[in-house]
């Protein structure tokens, strides 16, 4: 599970999102910045004026240590506020309460994709029989 839209609203959001990112590997500043933006389709890229003082801090309260490699990883404190995260604990805010609310987020979703499709198409090239195989399951419906 993912984060929730609302989570990149603010430097807080950004706090959650870099130990979410971290909890999955080691990662450097470059690294944490394009991993946003890929989990994001290109909506939100952090600047390094906002990612490389949060990992100062972070190290700072000790939730981040600096590898010799230059990559941060979660020490285990880390690893304990990320399980603290609302959106890793539980069901997100914010999700589709009913059949016809997952009916329009998908039907957002699939323009969303067609629209990435036509104007990046080397973005979607590497999933494309995976959206086929998506769209063959919802066919069956």
């Amino acid at each position: 599970m993912g984060p929730p839209p609302w989570a990149f609203i603010s430097r807080r959001g950004l706090r959650e999102v870099v130990l979410w990112l971290l909890s999955d590997r080691p990662m450097n500043g470059a690294e944490i910045i394009r991993a946003v933006e890929d989990f994001t389709w290109g909506f939100w890229r952090p600047s390094p004026g906002s990612v490389y003082p949060l990992l100062k801090q972070l190290e700072a309260e000790g939730l981040v240590s600096k590898r010799p490699d230059g990559r941060y990883e979660l020490t285990e404190s880390g690893r304990s506020a990320v399980k603290l995260i609302p959106w890793i604990r539980g069901p997100r805010l914010g999700a589709p309460r009913s059949i016809a609310e997952i009916i329009d987020e998908l039907e957002s979703w699939a323009m969303y994709i067609t629209d990435v499709a036509i104007t990046e198409p080397d973005r979607i090239a590497p999933y494309r029989e995976r959206i086929r195989r998506i769209g063959e399951l919802l066919s069956k419906i």
